[in-house]
């Protein structure tokens, strides 16, 4: 059995220590994660690098060479090597990472609210959160009228930005079906009325993606 999600997406929630509830339900992941964990404790014993020091690597392969046994050949084709060639390999993936932010692709979750026994169907209480790319724009819809509406210049009210992109959040407060646009391209300002909206933002030769949300 194969799962994705750990390298796709639960690894930026670990950098940005927020909870993955699926890790908790997915053996793969759970592996792969303790695989990962196993590996950034174990950097020390290779080399002391410290984040920005232009010479880690160098200072790594000489680490690696004054503590080479002298049958060093035959203990790195049984595997040895292959496990500080991976891990000095993290490494430089690790402090990439640390330097170059990634911009968030788009992504809808709901967020359970304060009841102990409930079904998988989003419920009156919880809240949605879409995370998307900076340059794009998230508006939340209630039985076709605009409810939230986030863009880059937005600040409170449920909409945040930070270097790698915008988090809009808002309360299902009440039953209904909901609508969460986001639009990725050229916009138009909205009128309030999805169908209007949509129109507008098609007729600016903009392009967006809605997902329907029904909360009971």
């Amino acid at each position: 059995m194969t799962c994705e999600h750990y390298w796709r997406d639960g690894i930026l929630l670990v950098e940005r220590g927020e909870p993955d509830p699926h890790r908790d339900t997915c053996d793969v992941c759970c592996r792969e994660h303790k695989a990962r964990e196993d590996l950034i404790r174990a950097l020390p014993l290779v080399g002391g690098t410290t984040v920005g020091d232009p010479n880690w690597e160098a200072r790594v392969w000489s680490r690696i060479a004054r503590l080479e046994p002298p049958r060093a050949n035959r203990w790195w084709h049984h595997g040895g090597g292959f496990a500080i060639a991976f891990a000095i390999v993290l490494m430089w993936w690790t402090l990439v990472r640390r330097e170059q932010p990634e911009e968030r692709r788009p992504r809808i979750e709901v967020v359970p609210g304060e009841v102990a026994m409930r079904s998988t169907s989003p419920r009156v209480g919880d809240r949605v959160r879409i995370a998307v790319k900076p340059t794009d724009e998230v508006r939340i819809y209630r039985a076709d009228h605009l409810m939230l509406r986030c863009t880059a210049r937005s600040t409170g009210g449920g909409c945040v930005s930070d270097a790698r992109g915008m988090v809009a959040e808002a309360l299902l407060a009440r039953a209904g079906d909901y609508q969460l646009v986001i639009i990725t391209s050229a916009t138009a300002e909205p009128v309030g009325k999805l169908d209007g909206d949509l129109d507008a933002i098609v007729g600016a030769g903009g392009d967006y993606q809605i997902t329907e949300l029904s909360v009971r």
